[in-house]
């Protein structure tokens, strides 16, 4: 079954905000097996130009970045009348994530390393919505 984010029938992309080549490309190969466009960056100035272009529908954002930190982007997403709608799943290894996830607004987490079904299943529940 194909997953498409769709809002006012244009066609929403996964955003994948995340600096390490092999799990990058990795959740990217997860996502578009289930038939999700996927952008991936490494630098959260590349994905705040991203986000602002309107076309993304779920933010999959790791927290250590070169640069300001996944944490920062996600209270800026959430920061933003026009962006707070999106949804953004963090995907780390920190043992705050919960504690992270509250303070920055985000809207789920997920451990890394994840097991592919809970991912999957976090990705899906805000994938549709």
């Amino acid at each position: 079954m194909a997953l498409v984010l769709q809002s006012s029938g244009m066609d929403k992309k996964v955003l994948v905000i995340e600096d390490e080549p092999i799990i990058a490309e990795m959740i990217c190969i997860l996502l578009e097996t289930e038939g999700l466009k996927v952008i991936s960056l490494a630098d959260v100035r590349s994905a705040r130009q991203k986000v602002q272009n309107g076309d993304v529908g779920l933010v999959l954002l790791d927290l250590t970045l070169k640069g300001e930190n996944g944490l920062a982007m996600c209270e800026y997403i959430k920061g933003q009348d026009d962006l707070k709608h999106i949804p953004v799943l963090l995907v780390s290894a920190n043992s705050d994530l919960e504690k992270i996830k509250t303070e920055c607004g985000a809207d789920d987490h997920i451990a890394k390393p994840f097991d592919l079904t809970d991912f999957m299943s976090k990705v899906r529940r805000y994938a549709l919505n």
